[in-house]
């Protein structure tokens, strides 16, 4: 992969009307030359892409939802305890 300042993370989702498995999803998405998987879980993949390939990320993934990332939100500790 060819990283440049291009690019961008994206967050890709598995919807009910997509024929293909997380698996071939993530094989589509290893072809493109400025792409890389972040990580994976189940039907979530955390992936940097080149965003002049965007659409047709989009159509060679039907069914799929491609979204921008977004900033990470920090999640409180539930097990700190926090005492007066």
């Amino acid at each position: 992969m060819d990283y440049t300042e291009a690019m961008r993370r994206l967050l890709l989702r598995k919807t009910s009307q997509s024929t293909l498995s997380p698996e071939q999803a993530e094989g589509i998405v290893c072809a493109y030359r400025n792409a890389a998987v972040i990580s994976r879980d189940g039907k979530t993949m955390l992936i940097d892409f080149d965003p002049g390939d965007m659409e047709s990320l989009r159509e060679r993934l039907g069914g799929w939802l491609v979204t921008d990332a977004g900033t990470p939100l920090p999640v409180p500790d539930t097990c700190l305890h926090i005492k007066p």
